[in-house]
């Protein structure tokens, strides 16, 4: 065993003076999930996206239209809108040239007169040109809003023109006028209570291999906690394919050799290199997660579970890439098969693209494959559940793992056999 440490320290020792490559590598996830960061904001990290901004233009100051801005307040995406009141269009024009709104929605004058009266009464939008979706999720909101509205004075059209009539005859009314108002006014809110319900819908998720589940924010799983071990695995591969190709040109100068011809047992040379690849990068996915942790919160409360399923991946990822470069015969031969896995794995595990979206046919293979069990792993975990509601993904992750240590030690010893 202390030998197989000393190997192991002097490999180690040898990627200290020399880390360029690593780092650049290690930089890709971290370099990446900053980009997110920087283009949505610092409130992508609690789950959701900065709000909408909509500038609105009040020119009829009534009552009906002070309720145009509680459109986007209501209902599925309330929250999601920011709602700022303007007096004229010259800061409209500046809010749009900082690009620090996304529409202007105009109330004319004359909006509460002609929606009480029947005939046509249109709002305006105006969309920032210099943005391409946000805009169109305001139009869309302000569409639904319109034609809740427009069935709101549908149902309670035969109150209001009661209403209008006794204003415009300049009459207070008798009781049975305001009993009949009120018996209309009533009777509309009953019809139209069905269609208002839908502001307290919810929708059921099932996930596959999961309960029911009520679909809301990420919560505690930020968003980055989704997106950030997605990458931190696919680069933890290739950086390990760097690191077994650095054992593979020494071995390839004559470096193996010469500590063959040490006082060493041939097993502790097998596993020293094996336990350095494996604790490097297991050193490297803790600096990851620390990464995630201080830059990103990614929240990492349940560090047990985290560790158990990093450690089998980092044993995967070991053996995956010193099993191929103990039969490859050179290092452009390694680099090519290793690539080609790599990105095999990484299409079925949903690196690239979510699972989800998956035909059906294809989605069970992404928790058979060992970057697939793990990175659902370590989203669940940080999404809340513990060790044993992932214990199957833990178990396929170290089930592969063993069999790549156990590929990695059979030709490693078989080449210095053949040597």
């Amino acid at each position: 065993m202390r030998t197989t440490l000393l190997v192991a320290g002097h490999h180690a020792r040898r990627l200290v003076r020399n880390p360029a490559l690593v780092l650049i590598l290690l930089a890709i996830p971290v370099s990446l999930a900053a980009i997110e960061y920087a283009a949505f904001g610092r409130t992508v990290a609690g789950g959701k996206l900065p709000p909408i901004k909509v500038l609105v233009l009040d020119e009829d100051e009534s009552l009906v239209s002070r309720l145009v801005p509680q459109l986007f307040a209501a209902g599925p995406m309330r929250g999601q809108f920011e709602i700022e009141a303007v007096a004229d269009w010259t800061t409209v024009r500046a809010r749009f040239q900082a690009n620090d709104a996304s529409a202007l929605v105009v109330i004319p004058k004359g909006f509460q007169d002609h929606a009480l009266a029947g005939t046509r009464a249109e709002l305006a939008i105006y969309k920032n040109p210099l943005q391409s979706i946000l805009p169109g999720v305001v139009e869309g909101v302000l569409d639904v809003g319109a034609m809740i509205g427009n069935q709101i004075l549908q149902e309670a059209r035969g109150p209001l023109n009661r209403i209008r009539h006794l204003v415009e005859a300049q009459s207070e009314g008798s009781d049975q006028d305001m009993l009949e108002i009120a018996r209309g006014l009533a009777a509309a809110g009953r019809r139209f209570g069905s269609l208002a319900s839908l502001d307290r819908a919810s929708v059921g998720v099932e996930r596959p291999g999961a309960g029911s589940a009520t679909a809301g924010p990420l919560e505690a799983a930020q968003f980055f906690a989704v997106v950030f071990p997605g990458l931190v695995i696919f680069v933890l591969l290739f950086i390990s394919q760097a690191l077994a190709a650095r054992l593979l040109r020494d071995r390839m100068r004559g470096l193996s050799r010469r500590l063959a011809t040490l006082p060493v047992s041939r097993d502790a040379i097998v596993w020293g290199g094996i336990l350095y690849m494996f604790a490097a990068l297991l050193v490297l996915l803790i600096v990851l997660g620390g990464i995630g942790r201080l830059v990103f919160g990614i929240s990492l409360d349940r560090p047990l579970p985290l560790l158990a399923i990093g450690a089998g991946f980092a044993a995967f990822a070991a053996g995956l890439h010193l099993a191929i470069a103990g039969v490859a015969r050179s290092d452009r031969t390694a680099a090519f098969v290793g690539t080609a896995v790599v990105l095999v794995i990484s299409l079925l595990g949903g690196s690239f693209v979510p699972v989800d979206q998956y035909p059906a046919f294809i989605r069970p293979l992404a928790t058979l494959v060992p970057n697939g069990a793990a990175q659902q792993a370590i989203v669940s975990v940080l999404r809340g559940r513990g060790l044993a509601d992932v214990a199957g993904l833990v178990a396929t992750t170290w089930l592969w793992s063993g069999l790549a240590i156990g590929l990695a030690a059979y030709f490693e010893r078989r080449r210095f056999t053949l040597s």
